[in-house]
């Protein structure tokens, strides 16, 4: 069941709408954006995703995915337990910490299953709620850096643009045209941020609104 000879086709699974995540149910914050009148049209979501989700890839998530690659490389299960410790403290709203969670627990759970290995199953044993980031590099950890971190950030702007299509008017081929336009911003810099140590990005905006969000009377989304 391992893919060690062809750790590309891992990838596509991995990143496949199928695969049995859970996040489709998470908006991480921007279901609640939407209820505020930040982002209500095409143009308010694309300059979100431009100037709230990708300096907070780019300057965060992206050098810490790296960390936890280089430390599932090695099979040091420590290490990684390690950086999911410091990601609850990075992630200030508990919505989006238990999001993260949620995802990763399921991913996790599958990769056990999938891989086998001792130190996934070491990891799996200590934490199986293990945040989606760590997960996610541990899933992709045979793939070369630049093509998981790229496949990692893919996941979030993609997964922000599904949660769109259900919470505003926006159509299929608007959102692919924002999607373009923001991975092509992506393209062109994350390879700088890749042995950059995470510093973190302010963003009061995202966090209030997935505090918010737990309040809510009414939500299509968990967080």
């Amino acid at each position: 069941m391992k893919m060690a000879s062809d750790p590309m086709l891992c990838l596509l699974q991995v990143n496949d709408s199928s695969y049995p995540s859970g996040a489709y149910a998470h908006s991480f914050g921007l279901e609640e954006m939407v209820d505020s009148g930040v982002v209500s049209t095409a143009a308010e979501l694309e300059s979100f995703l431009e100037r709230q989700v990708l300096p907070t890839l780019l300057c965060f998530e992206v050098p810490m995915f790296a960390k936890a690659y280089r430390a599932a490389q090695q099979c040091d299960p420590d290490a990684l337990l390690t950086l999911d410790q410091e990601l609850d403290a990075w992630r200030i709203p508990a919505e989006t910490r238990e999001a993260s969670r949620r995802i990763g627990s399921q991913r996790l759970e599958l990769l056990e299953t999938l891989e086998q290995e001792d130190w996934i199953t070491r990891f799996w044993k200590i934490q199986p709620r293990g945040h989606h980031l760590v997960v996610t590099a541990m899933e992709l950890s045979r793939v070369p850096l630049e093509h998981a971190a790229r496949a990692f950030a893919y996941q979030t702007i993609a997964g922000l643009i599904a949660a769109s299509m259900k919470l505003i008017r926006i159509g299929q081929n608007a959102c692919q045209k924002i999607l373009r336009r923001i991975l092509c911003l992506l393209g062109n810099q994350i390879d700088a941020n890749l042995l950059s140590e995470p510093y973190g990005w302010f963003n009061p905006l995202l966090e209030i609104s997935s505090l918010r969000h737990a309040h809510s009377h009414a939500r299509l989304f968990i967080s």
